[in-house]
């Protein structure tokens, strides 16, 4: 189950971090090439739509700032509709790594806490 309150479903450069981690199997996934970019930065791209609740638009100017390339609204769209059906099955296994991640580890920076408490 997704917890709310838990900062991990909201942090975007951990969730690309899993996203790079985790090993999809693009060819059997019946979708043309695309022409300018590799198919995981569209998947990327949508990625950070779908988490952040983003319209095209806005979400045109996301991608640029967190991955530093351009990617038009439309391209977007096209790509939205073309992926769909793979869109779920991908978010879920982007969850499911997201919740075995410990709390005290991190992709993004590796920093880690220590249980002063000693509470479990």
């Amino acid at each position: 189950m997704l917890k709310r309150w838990d900062t991990k479903n909201y942090d975007i450069e951990l969730i690309l971090a899993v996203f790079d981690s985790i090993s999809i199997n693009i060819e059997s996934m019946n979708i043309p090439k695309p022409r300018i970019y590799d198919i995981r930065t569209i998947i990327k791209a949508l990625v950070i739509k779908e988490f952040e609740g983003l319209s095209l638009r806005t979400a045109e100017v996301r991608v640029k700032q967190l991955l530093g390339i351009r990617i038009d609204h439309s391209v977007l769209h096209f790509w939205e509709k073309k992926l769909a059906p793979y869109m779920e099955s991908i978010v879920n296994e982007i969850l499911k790594e997201l919740q075995r991640l410990n709390y005290s580890e991190s992709f993004v920076d590796s920093t880690t806490f220590t249980n002063k408490k000693g509470i479990e």
